[in-house]
């Protein structure tokens, strides 16, 4: 389905066993990020996908990216400075607050915690610094024996634990509902600010818009196949 400018974009996670997780996310389909609304063509791709165990919500996130980029930021600084990749997921019951995790090509981390429910920097509340308790990160990319300010592509996949992501912590059954977004700052041969659902904010560019998340459906893996 073409993803119009302004579009709220609904995408379906599968529900999967813990140990098969790897194996839904080589099989999801691959979504495009696009432009948040700066208006810079539209570049190389970068894709993610989505698979959720009772245990973590996964996501795999690809990157065809245009050296040098710039990474330098050491963990726990704030590396949405450098080439990254961001995920931000609200609470089910206030999708107005939400965890934001961000990785580097190198590896480092940021974490926050916000509460934002007027769409706006000026009213929001920022905790910095606090990354998802058994948070796994991890990054890979290429070509072989370059340092990640050279990769041409790289990777992260990333698994957040529920009990993180929510104030009670339970994972969400079998068509429930999420709000989240995906993001990338391309930092680069072009500077790129990519979205799985568009902000629609690029004069200056900006992620934090919660009331633009996109909808996640959860759906048991047997009804995803069965949709196909």
């Amino acid at each position: 389905m073409e993803l119009t400018a302004d579009a709220i974009r609904t995408v379906e996670v599968p529900l999967v066993p813990e140990e098969e997780a790897d194996v839904f996310l080589a099989m999801a389909p691959r979504l495009r990020l696009v432009d948040v609304g700066t208006g810079v063509p539209e570049g190389p791709p970068t894709e993610v996908s989505f698979a959720a165990s009772p245990v973590c919500f996964h996501l795999l996130v690809e990157v065809a990216s245009e050296p040098p980029l710039l990474v330098a930021v050491p963990d726990g600084g704030p590396v949405f400075e450098d080439e990254c990749v961001e995920l931000f997921f609200a609470d089910p019951r206030e999708p107005f607050v939400y965890r934001e995790v961000v990785v580097n090509p190198a590896g480092s981390r940021y974490g926050a915690e916000v509460r934002n429910p007027d769409d706006s920097r000026a009213t929001w509340t920022l905790r910095p610094g606090s990354l998802p308790e058994g948070l796994r990160a991890a990054v890979s990319g290429g070509p072989a024996g370059r340092p990640p300010s050279e990769w041409s592509r790289w990777r992260c996949r990333l698994s957040v634990p529920w009990r993180a992501l929510s104030a009670d912590g339970a994972p969400p059954r079998d068509g429930a509902a999420r709000r989240l977004n995906v993001y990338r700052i391309g930092r680069g041969a072009v500077t790129r600010h990519l979205a799985l659902s568009p902000t629609l904010r690029g004069a200056p560019p900006d992620f934090h818009v919660p009331s633009r998340f996109a909808r996640a459906l959860f759906r048991a893996a047997g009804r995803i196949r069965e949709s196909c």
